[in-house]
Parts: C-alpha cells; structure tokens; sequence
C-alpha cells in the first residue's frame, strides 16, 4: 500500500548559481529559484552527457531531489558525491531530500510538494529493491569526506541532508 507524504518547499530560498541535479522533479526546483532569484541561472543534469557541460568550482548550490537514490551502487555514490563537490564553489551547499531506506526494505510512497505560489506537484516514488540501501546514515557516511552537515532531518521514510562543501587541502 502507498504512503501518502507532504513536503512544505514553499519558503525554500537558494541563492547564487544552483545546479539541479535530478530526473523527473517536475521543474519544481526551478519554479522555487525563479521566485527568489532576477537573473535565473540554473543548470539541469540528469545524465553522464550533460555533466561534460556542468563547470568546476562554480556554483553555489547542488539539489538533490528525489535523485540520489537511483544510483545503488556504493563506488557509484561515492563517486557521484566527488563529482559535485568540484563543481560546487567555496562554501557551496549540496541539499539532498531522498527516502530513507536501507537493505531489506521497500519505499512505496505519492509525495505531494506544495511550491511557491501554492502550487502543488506530485511524484510518486516506488522503490522495491531490497539490496539497495539509500539511508540518511549511508549518505551521511558518504558526504562526510568531502561535506560538512550543516542540517539533517528525516520524517516519514524521507529524508533532508543539508551540507556545506569542507576546503580539502588535498582532494582524494
């Protein structure tokens, strides 16, 4: 049976340039940047080809919506994770809303998003592979080499990982 989840992004702010990394969100994080932001620069990836395009040390947000957890390999996240911090700027902010499932568990979920303007979007997320863990303590462990967390929240098998980008002296 599916879970019915609301999600309050209405007052969500991101400033600077963002990159939106993601499939299928449904222009949300853009309708949420237009409503904040004159001059929108907002950079969409959602497969290998189009990060060839995605600049270094640039941009000032990473979002992460609903998206992390298509990849269920560990090297794969991992590796994912190396990537977006060198896109990200100084003190660049990488913001993750995913579900929090780990092994032997199944997400089967609508999820209603209310965005600025009082629109409502809606996703459905079904993920029934139980060799695939996307928890926010796997993800934590993953940020933690290259992130500081700034914020962590989890309700209702979803999670929100909020992290500011660690100035390495030497990269990995």
């Amino acid at each position: 049976m599916s879970k019915n989840i609301f999600i309050n992004m209405e007052k969500e702010i991101f400033k600077g340039n963002l990159l939106d990394i993601g499939m299928d969100n449904q222009g949300i994080i853009y309708n949420i940047y237009k409503e904040f932001n004159d001059n929108v620069n907002v950079e969409y990836v959602s497969g290998k080809e189009e990060g060839k395009n995605i600049k270094e040390d640039y941009y000032n947000n990473c979002i992460l919506l609903f998206s992390f957890n298509k990849l269920w390999v560990k090297f794969k996240k991992k590796n994912f994770i190396k990537d977006i911090y060198s896109h990200l700027g100084k003190n660049g902010i990488i913001h993750i809303w995913d579900i929090d499932k780990g092994y032997r568990k199944i997400f089967n979920a609508d999820i209603k998003i209310l965005i600025p303007g009082g629109k409502l979007r809606k996703i459905k997320i079904r993920d029934f592979n139980i060799l695939k863990d996307n928890s926010k303590e796997s993800t934590i462990r993953l940020l933690d080499n290259y992130f500081k967390i700034l914020e962590c929240r989890n309700s209702d098998g979803l999670y929100y990982i909020k992290a500011e980008k660690k100035n390495l002296v030497c990269k990995s």
